[in-house]
Protein backbone atom coordinates (compact mmCIF):
# COMPACT_ATOMS: atom_id res chain seq x y z
CA UNK A 1 0.00 0.00 0.00
CA UNK A 2 1.34 3.45 -0.92
CA UNK A 3 2.30 5.57 2.11
CA UNK A 4 0.38 8.85 2.21
CA UNK A 5 3.17 10.97 3.71
CA UNK A 6 6.88 10.19 3.86
CA UNK A 7 9.40 12.26 5.79
CA UNK A 8 12.90 12.74 4.42
CA UNK A 9 15.95 14.92 4.86
CA UNK A 10 18.21 15.99 2.00
CA UNK A 11 21.42 17.86 2.86
CA UNK A 12 19.89 18.92 6.15
CA UNK A 13 16.60 20.18 4.66
CA UNK A 14 13.62 18.42 6.21
CA UNK A 15 10.89 17.62 3.70
CA UNK A 16 7.61 15.78 3.49
CA UNK A 17 6.60 13.92 0.35
CA UNK A 18 2.92 13.32 -0.35
CA UNK A 19 1.26 10.83 -2.66
CA UNK A 20 -0.99 12.41 -5.29
CA UNK A 21 -4.09 11.14 -3.51
CA UNK A 22 -2.98 12.68 -0.22
CA UNK A 23 -1.93 15.91 -1.96
CA UNK A 24 -5.35 16.29 -3.56
CA UNK A 25 -7.06 15.55 -0.24
CA UNK A 26 -5.05 18.36 1.31
CA UNK A 27 -5.85 20.70 -1.59
CA UNK A 28 -9.52 20.16 -0.91
CA UNK A 29 -8.93 21.07 2.74
CA UNK A 30 -6.89 24.15 1.79
CA UNK A 31 -9.60 25.41 -0.55
CA UNK A 32 -12.16 25.22 2.22
CA UNK A 33 -10.36 26.42 5.33
CA UNK A 34 -9.90 29.96 6.60
CA UNK A 35 -6.16 30.50 6.18
CA UNK A 36 -3.63 30.97 3.39
CA UNK A 37 -1.83 27.67 2.78
CA UNK A 38 1.53 27.33 1.04
CA UNK A 39 3.07 24.81 -1.38
CA UNK A 40 6.61 24.64 -2.75
CA UNK A 41 7.82 22.49 -5.64
CA UNK A 42 11.30 21.33 -4.62
CA UNK A 43 14.07 21.10 -7.21
CA UNK A 44 17.68 19.95 -7.01
CA UNK A 45 18.86 23.56 -7.44
CA UNK A 46 16.63 24.69 -4.56
CA UNK A 47 18.12 22.09 -2.23
CA UNK A 48 21.67 22.94 -3.28
CA UNK A 49 21.00 26.59 -2.43
CA UNK A 50 19.21 25.75 0.82
CA UNK A 51 22.16 23.65 2.02
CA UNK A 52 24.11 26.90 2.36
CA UNK A 53 21.31 29.15 3.65
CA UNK A 54 19.57 28.69 6.99
CA UNK A 55 16.92 31.26 6.02
CA UNK A 56 15.99 29.48 2.80
CA UNK A 57 16.06 26.12 4.57
CA UNK A 58 13.62 27.39 7.21
CA UNK A 59 11.31 28.94 4.61
CA UNK A 60 11.11 25.62 2.75
CA UNK A 61 10.49 23.65 5.92
CA UNK A 62 7.74 26.09 6.96
CA UNK A 63 5.68 25.37 3.83
CA UNK A 64 2.41 23.52 4.42
CA UNK A 65 3.27 21.13 1.59
CA UNK A 66 6.44 20.29 -0.33
CA UNK A 67 6.35 18.38 -3.61
CA UNK A 68 9.36 16.87 -5.38
CA UNK A 69 9.98 17.74 -9.03
CA UNK A 70 12.26 14.75 -9.64
CA UNK A 71 12.26 11.27 -8.17
CA UNK A 72 15.99 11.29 -7.41
CA UNK A 73 15.31 13.80 -4.60
CA UNK A 74 13.37 11.02 -2.87
CA UNK A 75 16.27 8.63 -3.46
CA UNK A 76 18.69 11.19 -1.98
CA UNK A 77 16.47 11.24 1.11
CA UNK A 78 16.53 7.45 1.42
CA UNK A 79 13.13 6.75 -0.14
CA UNK A 80 12.74 4.22 -2.94
CA UNK A 81 9.24 4.17 -4.40
CA UNK A 82 8.47 3.07 -7.94
CA UNK A 83 4.87 4.26 -7.44
CA UNK A 84 5.90 7.80 -6.45
CA UNK A 85 8.53 7.92 -9.18
CA UNK A 86 5.85 7.32 -11.80
CA UNK A 87 3.52 9.86 -10.20
CA UNK A 88 6.24 12.51 -10.33
CA UNK A 89 7.36 11.74 -13.89
CA UNK A 90 3.74 11.76 -15.08
CA UNK A 91 3.02 15.11 -13.39
CA UNK A 92 -0.12 13.57 -11.92
CA UNK A 93 -0.51 16.14 -9.17
CA UNK A 94 -0.60 19.15 -11.49
CA UNK A 95 -2.90 17.33 -13.90
CA UNK A 96 -5.36 16.62 -11.10
CA UNK A 97 -4.99 20.05 -9.53
CA UNK A 98 -5.64 22.10 -12.65
CA UNK A 99 -8.50 19.82 -13.67
CA UNK A 100 -10.08 20.48 -10.25
CA UNK A 101 -9.49 24.23 -10.37
CA UNK A 102 -11.02 24.47 -13.85
CA UNK A 103 -14.02 22.31 -12.95
CA UNK A 104 -14.75 24.30 -9.78
CA UNK A 105 -14.16 27.62 -11.61
CA UNK A 106 -11.55 28.71 -9.10
CA UNK A 107 -9.79 32.04 -9.69
CA UNK A 108 -6.01 32.12 -10.25
CA UNK A 109 -3.52 34.95 -9.87
CA UNK A 110 -0.15 34.65 -11.64
CA UNK A 111 3.14 36.17 -10.48
CA UNK A 112 6.38 36.05 -12.49
CA UNK A 113 9.76 37.79 -12.63
CA UNK A 114 9.44 38.96 -16.24
CA UNK A 115 7.36 38.72 -19.41
CA UNK A 116 9.18 35.63 -20.70
CA UNK A 117 8.54 33.68 -17.49
CA UNK A 118 4.92 34.84 -17.48
CA UNK A 119 4.48 33.53 -21.02
CA UNK A 120 6.06 30.22 -20.01
CA UNK A 121 3.68 30.02 -17.05
CA UNK A 122 0.61 30.74 -19.17
CA UNK A 123 1.69 28.35 -21.92
CA UNK A 124 2.30 25.67 -19.32
CA UNK A 125 -1.13 26.17 -17.77
CA UNK A 126 -2.79 26.00 -21.18
CA UNK A 127 -1.22 22.59 -21.79
CA UNK A 128 -3.00 21.35 -18.69
CA UNK A 129 -6.32 23.12 -19.28
CA UNK A 130 -7.67 25.95 -21.43
CA UNK A 131 -10.55 26.50 -19.02
CA UNK A 132 -8.59 27.93 -16.09
CA UNK A 133 -9.77 31.35 -14.89
CA UNK A 134 -6.89 33.85 -14.71
CA UNK A 135 -8.26 36.67 -12.54
CA UNK A 136 -5.06 38.72 -12.44
CA UNK A 137 -1.33 38.78 -13.01
CA UNK A 138 1.74 40.68 -11.88
CA UNK A 139 5.17 40.92 -13.53
CA UNK A 140 7.82 42.16 -11.10
CA UNK A 141 9.97 43.63 -13.87
CA UNK A 142 7.12 45.76 -15.21
CA UNK A 143 5.59 46.82 -11.87
CA UNK A 144 8.40 47.63 -9.46
CA UNK A 145 6.04 48.18 -6.55
CA UNK A 146 7.69 45.75 -4.18
CA UNK A 147 5.77 43.31 -2.02
CA UNK A 148 3.09 45.88 -1.17
CA UNK A 149 2.24 46.33 -4.85
CA UNK A 150 2.00 42.58 -5.41
CA UNK A 151 -0.13 42.00 -2.31
CA UNK A 152 -2.49 44.86 -3.21
CA UNK A 153 -3.00 43.49 -6.73
CA UNK A 154 -3.63 39.98 -5.42
CA UNK A 155 -6.10 41.11 -2.78
CA UNK A 156 -7.98 43.26 -5.28
CA UNK A 157 -9.23 40.14 -7.09
CA UNK A 158 -9.51 37.72 -4.11
CA UNK A 159 -8.14 34.67 -5.97
CA UNK A 160 -8.38 31.11 -4.73
CA UNK A 161 -4.90 30.21 -5.96
CA UNK A 162 -1.76 32.32 -6.37
CA UNK A 163 0.86 30.75 -8.67
CA UNK A 164 4.42 32.03 -8.31
CA UNK A 165 6.94 31.38 -11.06
CA UNK A 166 9.75 33.52 -9.67
CA UNK A 167 13.32 32.68 -8.76
CA UNK A 168 14.40 31.29 -5.41
CA UNK A 169 15.13 32.34 -2.74
CA UNK A 170 12.95 35.37 -3.63
CA UNK A 171 9.90 33.12 -4.04
CA UNK A 172 10.23 31.59 -0.58
CA UNK A 173 11.05 35.00 0.95
CA UNK A 174 7.88 36.45 -0.56
CA UNK A 175 5.70 33.64 0.74
CA UNK A 176 7.22 33.73 4.22
CA UNK A 177 6.92 37.52 4.52
CA UNK A 178 3.45 37.97 3.02
CA UNK A 179 1.28 34.88 3.49
CA UNK A 180 -0.48 36.49 6.47
CA UNK A 181 -1.43 39.51 4.32
CA UNK A 182 -2.69 37.67 1.26
CA UNK A 183 -6.39 36.95 0.84
CA UNK A 184 -6.10 33.68 -1.06
CA UNK A 185 -6.63 30.04 -0.19
CA UNK A 186 -3.32 28.77 -1.54
CA UNK A 187 0.04 30.19 -2.64
CA UNK A 188 2.02 27.72 -4.75
CA UNK A 189 5.58 28.12 -6.04
CA UNK A 190 5.71 26.26 -9.36
CA UNK A 191 8.90 25.51 -11.29
CA UNK A 192 9.81 25.66 -14.95
CA UNK A 193 10.57 21.94 -14.95
CA UNK A 194 6.94 21.12 -14.10
CA UNK A 195 5.60 23.43 -16.81
CA UNK A 196 7.75 22.10 -19.67
CA UNK A 197 5.67 19.07 -20.48
CA UNK A 198 5.06 16.63 -23.30
CA UNK A 199 1.72 16.60 -25.13
CA UNK A 200 0.28 14.19 -22.56
CA UNK A 201 1.41 16.36 -19.63
CA UNK A 202 4.44 14.36 -18.53
CA UNK A 203 7.60 16.17 -17.43
CA UNK A 204 10.08 16.47 -20.28
CA UNK A 205 13.46 14.83 -19.88
CA UNK A 206 16.16 17.45 -19.39
CA UNK A 207 19.05 17.98 -21.80
CA UNK A 208 22.77 18.20 -21.15
CA UNK A 209 22.29 21.01 -18.61
CA UNK A 210 19.95 18.89 -16.51
CA UNK A 211 22.42 16.00 -16.74
CA UNK A 212 25.21 18.08 -15.17
CA UNK A 213 22.89 19.48 -12.47
CA UNK A 214 21.82 15.94 -11.63
CA UNK A 215 25.43 14.77 -11.34
CA UNK A 216 26.41 17.77 -9.22
CA UNK A 217 23.38 17.23 -6.96
CA UNK A 218 24.19 13.56 -6.42
CA UNK A 219 27.82 14.42 -5.67
CA UNK A 220 26.79 17.14 -3.20
CA UNK A 221 24.43 14.78 -1.38
CA UNK A 222 27.15 12.11 -1.16
CA UNK A 223 29.66 14.65 0.20
CA UNK A 224 27.14 15.88 2.77
CA UNK A 225 26.40 12.38 4.00
CA UNK A 226 30.09 11.49 4.13
CA UNK A 227 30.93 14.55 6.27
CA UNK A 228 27.94 13.89 8.51
CA UNK A 229 29.20 10.36 9.15
CA UNK A 230 32.73 11.48 10.09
Amino acid sequence: MQTKVQRLSVMGVRLKDYSVRESMRRINTYLNNDKCNTIDFVTRDLLLNAAGSEELKKNIEDMDMTLMTTADILTAGGIESYYREKEIESNLFLKGLFRKLAKEKRKLFLLSDNADKMKMLKDGLNRFSDELIIAGEYINEEKPGGDDGVVNDINSVLPDFVLLNISSPAAEDFVSSNRARINAKVIMIVRDVSLKTTEDGKIKKGGIGAFFVRRFFHSAVANYERKRAE
